[in-house]
């Protein structure tokens, strides 16, 4: 919380505690134990290939190969690479991570102590493109049973509709050539600037322009994740973007107004507002899973990827519950090491309680 990204970005994860390590191992430990006593695995398939844990790291968290070998260690059986540029981007100043307390009617306050909440106001910062290539790289020649997601968006700087349409289909093209197993578009970062394109996902037919313009680039067969922000009906946006190898992350963090204990307000260099994560979403992010999962038909079938205040199994099963093919985690993730293996576990051990 208090280094900027720059610095974790450098430094990379810390090392885990003996205890951890134990923690980690013993859990991995459970889970093939119990799969072995109940005859029945806890991987999923996910776009055809086999992933061996159903739980996955979201954008945001792993911004380069030590962070996201960190969490391929720990169990995420998803490695979502951070959103990335087509362009070397410093992002927000301090503060970006801030735990917090309120809600979204009456706005929220920065505490000192820990809570199950925190701001992401980073601005979706890069390195040089030819740095994240590389590690991208890295990652795809060691990404074993994990299913790997180069996270991309667009730098909008005044060149309007065609320059955004055509970075996405440009990097959505290099992270397949990269090695990726999807390209996830992140239409809906509420933590950059008015104007700056966080909330494309907001209108419809621009959003299925944007999948169109990657569809055509990447070919027919190769998926693509569109990250999405809060609605109350998906109906539109699904419509304009859907096809057989789309799947829909929902939801991303959601804007809220922070101020500090004495009442002044915070992230006034950026719109005034920082994107909200963990519990405080928690509903909004269970609400957009049903809502995604009603549109679901006959004829039209798609993955749900489920992210949003997930701290614990009970979250996961919420959303699985309600038609998430996977969950994802960022700020569980970051508040617990083992969050993804007990996760894990958990789902398997109610898989088990509920087989007939």
């Amino acid at each position: 919380m208090s280094l900027s990204f720059w610095d974790n970005y450098s430094k990379g994860p810390r090392k885990l505690t003996a205890e951890e390590e134990a923690d980690v191992n013993g859990l991995k430990e459970r889970i093939d134990r119990t799969e072995r006593d109940e005859g029945f695995r806890s991987d999923v398939v996910l776009f055809g290939k086999r992933i061996r844990y159903p739980v996955g790291i979201a954008s945001g968290p792993a911004p380069n190969f030590k962070w996201l070998a960190f969490f391929s260690k720990l169990g995420y059986g998803i490695l979502t690479y951070k959103t990335m540029r087509d362009r070397e981007w410093r992002g927000h100043g301090m503060p970006n991570l801030l735990y917090v307390r309120g809600n979204f009617r009456t706005g929220f306050i920065a505490a000192d102590d820990r809570t199950s909440s925190i701001t992401n106001s980073l601005g979706m910062p890069t390195p040089k493109p030819s740095v994240w290539k590389q590690d991208a790289r890295r990652i795809a020649r060691s990404k074993g049973d994990c299913f790997f997601v180069v996270s991309v968006t667009a730098t909008v700087e005044g060149g309007g509709e065609g320059d955004m349409l055509g970075q996405f289909a440009a990097l959505a093209l290099e992270s397949k050539r990269l090695g990726a197993d999807a390209v996830e578009l992140n239409l809906s970062c509420p933590n950059v600037l008015p104007g700056e394109g966080g909330e494309t996902y907001s209108n419809a037919k621009l959003s299925g322009r944007v999948v169109d313009a990657v569809r055509r680039g990447v070919g027919s067969s190769f998926p693509i994740f569109v990250k999405i922000g809060y609605l109350s009906d998906y109906r539109t946006l699904v419509d304009e973007t859907y096809d057989d190898r789309v799947a829909y992350v929902a939801i991303n963090s959601v804007p809220g107004v922070v101020r500090d204990s004495l009442g002044g307000a915070l992230f006034t260099d950026r719109g005034g507002k920082a994107g909200i994560c963990g519990a405080a979403i928690r509903r909004k992010a269970r609400d957009a899973v049903s809502r995604l999962a009603r549109l679901r038909g006959e004829r039209r079938e798609f993955p749900i990827i489920g992210l949003g205040g997930v701290l614990g199994v009970h979250d996961a099963l919420a959303l699985r519950n309600r038609g998430a093919s996977v969950v994802e985690c960022a700020t569980g993730a970051l508040l617990d090491p083992c969050m993804g293996l007990k996760i894990s576990l958990g789902l398997l051990e109610a898989k088990a309680r509920t087989s007939p």
